[in-house]
């Protein structure tokens, strides 16, 4: 197999929907979706009973054993500086980029865990990744169609991958 892509960015920055295009003719994994079956529950629900920490914890678990072409990561995975180093070592970090104003458009009637912190707290939140999305290998525009966004990702791959 080739280095894995991992995907990150964001909420709302459009990797739900980068991954639905990838998943045609790539082998995808969704790391927020791999948390819900391996645990059996929703993500709210989990934030809900756990916490965010424990939740982080699941998740840095998760993407260590998580195999595939490209693997869309949750937003926050950024945070643990482990997940960041993990991720440069075995393969290419590329993130979607997009303005604070237009990701807060796309999820603000979500039912995310952090959304309900409202928009200033979640623009808070944005600033303090920021910095971390700066240092993947590759920083895409997310304002671009997903059919564009794809075709970058699948030029980058083989030359990369």
């Amino acid at each position: 197999m080739t280095k894995p892509f991992y995907i990150i960015g964001f909420m709302g920055t459009g990797k739900s929907s980068l991954k639905q295009y990838l998943a045609k003719s790539n082998h995808v994994i969704d790391l927020d979706e791999l948390f819900e079956t391996h645990t059996g529950m929703d993500i709210p629900a989990y934030f809900d009973r756990y916490g965010e920490a424990a939740f982080r914890l699941q998740e840095s678990r998760l993407l260590q054993n998580a195999r595939a072409d490209y693997i869309v990561t949750g937003g926050g995975i950024v945070e643990r500086e482990a997940n960041m180093e993990w991720m440069r070592e075995q393969g290419v970090i590329i993130t979607l980029d997009l303005p604070f104003e237009a990701c807060w458009e796309r999820i603000k009637d979500s039912d995310r865990p952090l959304v309900r912190n409202g928009k200033a707290a979640v623009h808070t939140l944005y600033e303090r990744r920021r910095p971390l999305y700066a240092r993947a290998n590759h920083v895409l525009d997310a304002s671009l169609c997903t059919e564009a966004i794809a075709h970058t990702l699948n030029q980058l791959k083989e030359v990369e991958g």
